[in-house]
């Protein structure tokens, strides 16, 4: 299966549907790139080849991303690459995720290592390794547990999952392959891949914060207020954050508070569509001259660097500014 096909792909279809909202020249909506086949067929086998013979940290996190139908081998890879890397948050944090998935009995790598302590222990203001904590609580039946842990939650001052860190990792693998560095698309695949990580915590937050919701009551309801306001104003997907603003306007206490939150969710939410757009844009610059081509993977690059460092608002913020400057919006 060409899993960085389907990424790339599920990663357009993405793109187009969540931009329906924008204006565009087309008349049914933005119209998917197509894409460039030999290119990125070089890429994938370049990556199934480097995951089949993985040995460092790098390549056993990529291979862990391909293995999405299988998640013993996904946690074993994660673990085998943290256990070479153990001072990188992005490998602890994916781990950390990847536990999550209840099993029985329980994988034995998450059982030996507890990567959602180590998470919380390694970043401590990070509400994203105690909303883990908080959902582990909840599995194991501690109702009381998992208010505490919740409330440890609400108290951090960020959300910060690391999911767009992963590109950067792919992007190391490949250009270890001579044959696919330089290619335009190259970035553009490593974005794509890295970003199959779901957004775990967030998800977690809205089964245990959103008012109305299976065993959600009025005791949670100042620590889910609290979190859904870092998750809002701080969490580093635009995904999280409109999560936290979901939980918030769930727990509104009147139409006037309602209406605050949903303007607040749609300037998220227009700042999304437009980095989607500028996105598109550049995908699209790959099928035009070689001048094109170049100045995509330029800006694409430069895009994954950002990530190491900043939230995925942030980058995009960069990303458009890019865009905009090359004349691709």
């Amino acid at each position: 299966m060409m899993m960085l096909r389907l990424a790339f792909a599920s990663l357009l279809a993405a793109l187009c549907g969540s931009s329906i909202a924008q204006s565009a020249p087309y008349p049914d909506g933005p119209r998917i790139p197509s894409l460039p086949e030999s290119s990125f067929e070089r890429i994938d086998r370049a990556l199934r080849e480097r995951a089949a013979t993985a040995v460092d940290a790098d390549a056993l996190f990529v291979r862990g991303l391909q293995a999405t139908m299988d998640p013993g081998a996904r946690i074993a890879d994660y673990a085998a690459a943290w256990r070479l890397r153990p001072a990188d948050i992005l490998l602890l944090s994916s781990l950390a995720d990847a536990c999550m998935l209840r099993a029985v009995p329980t994988w034995a790598d998450c059982a030996s290592l507890d990567p959602a302590s180590r998470f919380a222990s390694r970043d401590p203001d990070n509400a994203v390794a105690w909303v883990l904590l908080a959902e582990r609580a909840k599995q194991r039946g501690d109702a009381p547990g998992m208010r505490e842990q919740l409330a440890h939650a609400a108290g951090r001052l960020r959300f910060d999952s690391y999911r767009e860190r992963g590109g950067a990792v792919v992007w190391r693998v490949l250009a270890a392959v001579p044959a696919v560095a330089r290619e335009p698309e190259t970035p553009f695949a490593a974005a794509a891949l890295g970003s199959l990580r779901a957004d775990v915590a967030a998800n977690e937050a809205a089964t245990m914060c959103q008012r109305g919701a299976p065993g959600v009551g009025e005791e949670v309801e100042g620590s889910c207020r609290r979190l859904a306001r870092t998750m809002a104003e701080r969490a580093d997907t635009w995904s999280a954050r409109l999560v936290g603003l979901a939980i918030a306007w769930s727990w509104a206490s009147d139409a006037a508070e309602q209406g605050r939150v949903a303007a607040e969710r749609d300037r998220v939410s227009a700042s999304s569509l437009e980095c989607n757009g500028a996105k598109l844009a550049l995908i699209e610059g790959l099928n035009r001259d070689a001048g094109s081509r170049e100045a995509a993977r330029r800006i694409q690059a430069n895009a994954i660097e950002d990530a190491t460092t900043m939230g995925e608002p942030a980058v995009c913020a960069k990303l458009v500014e890019r865009a905009r400057d090359a004349k691709f919006l």
